[in-house]
């Protein structure tokens, strides 16, 4: 069966008008520093809680690491001490990440105020103004 040109130009029209259609409506970005209740909260105590165990993740890496440089350099080298800091770096936003979570999960759930929040540390004096 051989189809005629004007039925598949119809065709592809039709095909490009479906994806056009379909593809039309991005969904809204997130406003992950907002504490509004309009915003899904749930879904950035998810992000948060995502990116919590991908530092913690990157700690452990950290600790392996620190293990090897000690067998390299010695235990007292600059390699070690600054790995171990960074490890410490990112254990330390791991747990900011965790509250920030909290934070959100609450307000997402109860509709709570945010007059708990912490301002001692970098990330939370961003997320709690």
């Amino acid at each position: 069966m051989r189809l005629s040109w004007p039925s598949m130009i119809r065709g592809l029209v039709l095909v490009a008008t479906c994806l056009l259609v379909g593809c039309a409506r991005a969904g809204s970005e997130l406003d992950l520093t907002a504490y509004d209740q309009s915003q899904d909260q749930n879904k950035i105590a998810d992000y948060y809680s995502q990116e919590a165990v991908r530092l913690r993740h990157m700690a452990r890496d950290l600790n392996h690491r620190t293990l090897v440089y000690e067998r390299l350099f010695g235990p007292g080298s600059d390699w070690v001490e600054g790995t171990r800091l960074l490890e410490q770096s990112y254990v330390d936003a791991a747990q900011d990440y965790e509250r920030t979570a909290e934070q959100h999960r609450a307000l997402g759930q109860e509709g709570a105020s945010l007059s708990g929040c912490r301002t001692d540390t970098p990330i939370s004096k961003a997320v709690c103004r």
